[in-house]
């Protein structure tokens, strides 16, 4: 039998630090813990966590993740004290920030694959008895650690090897294969690449030689997308397990790992690829997805059932069952703010007010301010960030004539900004539907971060316009179930690419409600969203005075724990941009000036508890009811005598029902009802 390539110290007498030794004392030590299979059919999964508390998951082998290492001393210590809360140790392999890797050969299943070889040369191993080797917990595999340069990674497949020098981790036995010889340090690097990478490759089976792929109809690559959005891509493990589970859709499941992983700040679109070419997946499928984010707590948006494939433990009487899973393992994040307090990233916020308040002059900016990186109002001047692109669905103005004006009296990047005209279908151009073109989004957004220019944020203005679909032909805006069925889907996109989709509306007419329930259609436009946000005009009171033009934009509802402090004040300028060049006529549009951030004012203190904007009769109205209170002495008049005088000044019923009690008290005075200016008590 040939013996083991030589590697770094190969050859070299029987003396330096013991290898085991030296592992025991840095700081790549963790814990694990077996955790049934979401699939009952398959073995259990080793699960791993850090000794301080949570499972392990986010950025692996970043600076986080390796702080949160311990020595074995105090792994043992915790495994020790937390007595049967946990299988065992292991290691994390990967850099230490000594300048090399920690690195870890796995054979699987050593008789049944034909490895015997392999264990048998590293039991051996030459004279100088190099590297350290121990029985997995299994009883049928062996593990192999080493220190040195990092290598290609060899994932699982049919051969049994695995090697990797990074984002991985190992369980820990301690039964040494080699007994008590001395283990000195090895780098496995040339092993692994000379020996393991030729015979790792031969270990496709048939039907993956052949590239034979699964076929999935549209509804089913959609709901994989939902699935994928409810879960973590920077957790390492999961990652690659979801990309081996997709790797028999081909292309598709291509696709889809990859929208996936750019959802991880650690996202690397070379290394990703070179995963992707090295899955050769074995009893897994893309089932396993569905699976996975179901122990995870997903429901399946389209059947608001709580799995779309049942679990082979489920009872055969179809009976539901919850899904749960601990939250001692979940990793909390922070929220990205596109602007803090106002619109968050990877969420749905409402843009509402009524026509003419300026809510298109505002957007206009906001998008200007994300194409260039300029501050947000009110943030000093040297507070740039990287700029951004803004992908834009609008329908109501003219793309030439009002939204590219605007968008350049704001200063905009017009090379950032990217319109949607529509979507073309056997050759003809047809309306953008959010029913229908969920997909073409996510698959143009993905494409973006692929080619390093992600979008930043999305505007649907306005969001009714595209409601409608092949599905839902006519949607009614009141009904609370069509609107979560169509808009639901698009939270998760917006999680699934971490983007800020801004969905611009109207205000109702009916002033009588909280502003709240103003918003044009359903409550689940409210409910959906995480931000709602309304610009409206700035209304004159007895004691102020608004500037010309002034509008307020008010944060209304959130659910989201940066509050914006108050209420911006701004006014809306008219502005030249440039010249047609077909009639040398001047191109004017509108930009914000932003005034002060007002700490006073919000949704409550300026339209009061449970009204919209007032209506613009109301100040008319109550100069004439104390004009008309003065002409007839008695304190008291009949409610029918005022309400007939105040019909012949052109106030209508609707009107009186809503706003009358703002300026009159009643009282029932011997059946007939009396009214009196409330001023005059």
């Amino acid at each position: 039998m040939d013996p083991i390539p030589a590697a770094s110290g190969a050859g070299q007498p029987d003396r330096g630090p013991n290898l085991l030794d030296e592992l025991k004392a840095q700081l790549v030590w963790l814990l694990w813990r077996s955790e049934p299979n979401p699939d009952p059919t398959k073995k259990p999964i080793k699960v791993p966590y850090y000794v301080g508390g949570g499972r392990r998951n986010g950025q692996l082998d970043g600076p986080e993740d390796r702080s949160r290492l311990v020595t074995h001393a105090v792994a043992e210590a915790k495994f020790e004290e937390l007595a049967g809360a946990y299988t065992g140790l292991a290691i994390a392999l990967g850099p230490d920030g000594r300048g090399g890797c920690w690195q870890g050969i796995d054979l699987d299943d050593i008789e049944a694959k034909g490895l015997s070889d392999l264990a048998t040369q590293w039991v051996r191993g030459d004279s100088a008895g190099w590297g350290y080797i121990e029985i997995t917990p299994s009883g049928e595999g062996a593990h192999v650690l080493g220190y040195g340069q990092e290598f290609r990674t060899l994932g699982s497949n049919a051969s049994g090897i695995e090697a990797y020098s990074g984002e991985r981790f190992f369980t820990f036995t301690g039964v040494s294969a080699k007994h008590d010889s001395p283990h000195r340090p090895i780098d496995l690097a040339p092993y692994v690449e000379k020996v393991l990478a030729p015979r790792h490759s031969c270990g496709r089976s048939k039907a993956q030689s052949e590239s034979a792929t699964t076929s999935v109809d549209p509804k089913t690559v959609t709901e994989l997308r939902s699935a994928l959005a409810h879960m973590r891509s920077d957790d390492r493990d999961m990652w690659m397990r979801m990309g081996m589970a997709l790797k028999d859709l081909g292309e598709i499941g291509r696709g889809l790992w990859f929208e996936w992983s750019q959802t991880s700040e650690s996202y690397e679109p070379r290394q990703a690829s070179r995963d992707w070419d090295s899955f050769e997946p074995r009893d897994t499928g893309y089932k396993a997805v569905f699976a996975e984010a179901q122990r995870q707590g997903w429901v399946n948006p389209a059947s608001k059932e709580a799995a779309l494939v049942p679990s082979a433990a489920a009872p055969d009487n179809g009976r539901r069952e919850l899904v749960c899973r601990p939250l001692g393992g979940v990793q909390p994040r922070a929220i990205d703010w596109l602007w803090t307090g106002w619109i968050p990233q990877g969420y749905i916020t409402i843009l509402a007010g009524e026509s003419g308040a300026g809510k298109s002059t505002v957007l206009a900016d906001i998008a200007a301010r994300v194409t260039t990186g300029r501050p947000w109002p009110g943030e000093r001047l040297d507070a740039l960030r990287v700029p951004g692109r803004v992908l834009w669905l609008g329908s109501e103005d003219s793309v030439e004539e009002m939204t590219v004006p605007r968008l350049m009296a704001c200063g905009a990047a017009l090379d950032n900004v990217t319109a949607i005209d529509g979507v073309a279908l056997a050759g003809k151009r047809t309306t953008f539907s959010m029913q229908d073109d969920l997909e073409e989004v996510s698959r143009l957004l993905g494409a973006a971060k692929v080619e390093q220019r992600p979008f930043a944020m999305l505007v649907i203005d306005p969001v009714t316009s595209y409601l409608p679909g092949q599905k839902l032909r006519k949607v009614d805006l009141n009904d609370s179930g069509q609107m979560r069925t169509i808009l639901e889907p698009w939270l998760a996109l917006a999680q699934q690419h971490n983007i800020a989709i801004v969905c611009v509306t109207h205000f109702a007419k009916d002033t009588s409600r909280q502003m709240m329930h103003r918003v044009l259609g359903s409550g689940a436009f409210v409910a959906t969203c995480r931000s709602l946000c309304v610009v409206i005009e700035r209304q004159a009171t007895e004691d102020f005075e608004p500037e010309p033009n002034e509008k307020l934009m008010l944060q209304v509802k959130t659910n989201l724990p940066e509050d914006p402090g108050g209420s911006w004040r701004l006014v809306t300028e008219k502005v030249e941009v440039s010249t047609d060049p077909r009639n040398s006529k001047p191109i004017a549009a509108t930009r914000p000036s932003w005034l002060e951030l007002d700490a006073t004012l919000s949704a409550r203190t300026v339209v009061g508890p449970k009204r919209g904007p007032k209506s613009q009769k109301a100040e008319g109205f109550g100069i004439w009811v104390r004009a008309q209170f003065a002409q007839n002495p008695p304190e008291w008049l009949p409610v029918s005598v005022v309400l007939a005088a105040a019909k012949k000044v052109g106030v209508s019923d609707s009107w009186w029902n809503k706003n009358s009690s703002d300026f009159l008290d009643r009282d029932n005075q011997g059946g007939t009802w009396m009214c009196r200016p409330k001023s005059l008590h």
